[in-house]
């Protein structure tokens, strides 16, 4: 049994929805690429800590060096350096950071939890940053007046705070 010739219009239609479709194939493609890449936060990128509050604190990426900006990730992994402040998500691994601070900067230390950049002189901005030092030399790094020194080994970094002056 044969089939009947196709006509002229009906071989461009069968074109086109095969483009059509391919199209649509390709743009969910990367579409999904582009939304899942999004939030694969690896080393070097920055976050802020959206709800320091929380037992297991939530964060988002933002540009390094940002107002925003709290903490520069230092690695990606299933456990953390002592010393590191660490955030999580559902997968399991978790993000060790860095704070990404510059001299000036304030912090809300918390009695227990992790610290993050507030403005000079809201409540809770209990230590201002005196120092940033990329090395490791602790004490030796920081200038005058500087109570307490925190030295990361990856990125080599040394973080000098002293009291909140407001």
């Amino acid at each position: 049994m044969s089939h009947p010739p196709r006509s002229r219009a009906g071989k461009v239609v069968g074109r086109v929805a095969y483009v059509g479709v391919l199209a649509i194939g390709f743009a969910i493609v990367i579409g999904a690429y582009f939304a899942l890449g999004a939030d694969r936060p690896e080393a070097g990128d920055c976050v802020d800590i959206t709800d320091v509050g929380a037992a297991d604190p939530d964060w988002r990426q933002v540009g390094c060096g940002s107002a925003e900006s709290d903490f520069l990730i230092a690695e990606v992994s299933e456990g953390c350096r002592p010393g590191y402040a660490t955030v999580r998500r559902d997968s399991g691994l978790r993000l060790c950071l860095v704070p990404d601070v510059v001299v000036g900067d304030c912090l809300r230390v918390p009695a227990a939890g992790i610290e993050i950049k507030a403005r000079c002189g809201e409540p809770g901005a209990n230590e201002r940053v005196t120092g940033v030092a990329s090395n490791t030399t602790g004490a030796a790094a920081c200038p005058p007046g500087t109570v307490r020194n925190t030295v990361y080994p990856e990125p080599a970094r040394t973080v000098c705070t002293g009291p909140s002056a407001e």
